[in-house]
């Protein structure tokens, strides 16, 4: 009798728990709950001149409408695109984001932040990534890209000496140099006088350098100056180099 008791108490005691959870459950409000797979997309290896989509679904997990307020990548190499902001509970969406390779190199990572109603998550965040390897191109790199300090008589120059590198995997080709109206700038042969843009051809193979001088001759009579020599290349990365050139006129 004491052990048909003990079990009629045991399934009571189950019974009770069973309808306070129950009730409980009951007494929740209806919410959104925002679902997103995968986490993380991997691209995996990619060349730097691409443009490469990930796709995302994101899911109402939840009991009440999932209102999608905003997508925001967290830089400009990502554009994003969803498919419905209004989800019931239940449905889908496809958020489908494009990613541009374009001068970035090694590994990467950039995220994507969805912010919605979910009372929980009012922002979520998902990831993409990728190994993105560089192709063979030409580079340009400069071994100093501004000379300063330089001090000047009245009427005065000075003359400087750069190295411009040919640091790519294939050939540099300059194509144009352009020097403002106090510097004078010599590479290759070519001379290019103050204040004048020329069309050149000077090609460097690759890891070759050349020798670029300058003449710096300010026009102000006295104070501060700044000159600059531009050269523009087929480098896709740096297609336009700048030398700085400051000083002052005493």
């Amino acid at each position: 009798m004491k052990a048909i008791f003990r079990k009629l108490t045991i399934v009571a005691a189950i019974a009770a728990l069973a309808l306070s959870c129950s009730n409980a459950l009951a007494d929740e409000p209806a919410a959104p709950k925002i679902e997103v797979t995968p986490l993380d997309f991997d691209f995996g290896k990619i060349p730097d001149d691409v443009k490469s989509k990930a796709t995302y679904t994101i899911k109402n997990a939840g009991t009440a409408e999932l209102v999608i307020s905003d997508v925001r990548p967290t830089c400009g190499c990502t554009v994003a695109n969803l498919t419905s902001k209004k989800l019931a509970p239940g449905e889908t969406s496809t958020l489908e984001a494009v990613f541009d390779s374009h001068n970035l190199g090694g590994q990467v990572r950039r995220f994507i932040n969805i912010s919605s109603n979910d009372p929980k998550n009012a922002t979520f965040a998902v990831s993409l990534s990728a190994d993105i390897v560089a192709k063979p191109a030409p580079n340009v790199e400069l071994s100093v890209y501004s000379i300063t300090n330089l001090l000047l008589g009245k009427g005065g120059s000075a003359d400087r000496s750069v190295k411009v590198i040919s640091s790519g995997q294939e050939d540099l080709a300059i194509s144009e140099i352009t020097a403002s109206p106090g510097v004078v700038a010599r590479i290759g042969g070519e001379t290019i006088g103050a204040g004048q843009t020329r069309k050149v051809d000077i090609r460097l193979k690759s890891k070759e350098e050349a020798s670029l001088d300058v003449t710096i001759a300010p026009k102000v009579a006295a104070g501060n100056f700044q000159e600059v020599v531009t050269l523009r290349s087929n480098s896709k990365r740096r297609p336009a180099v700048t030398l700085i050139l400051q000083g002052v006129v005493q």
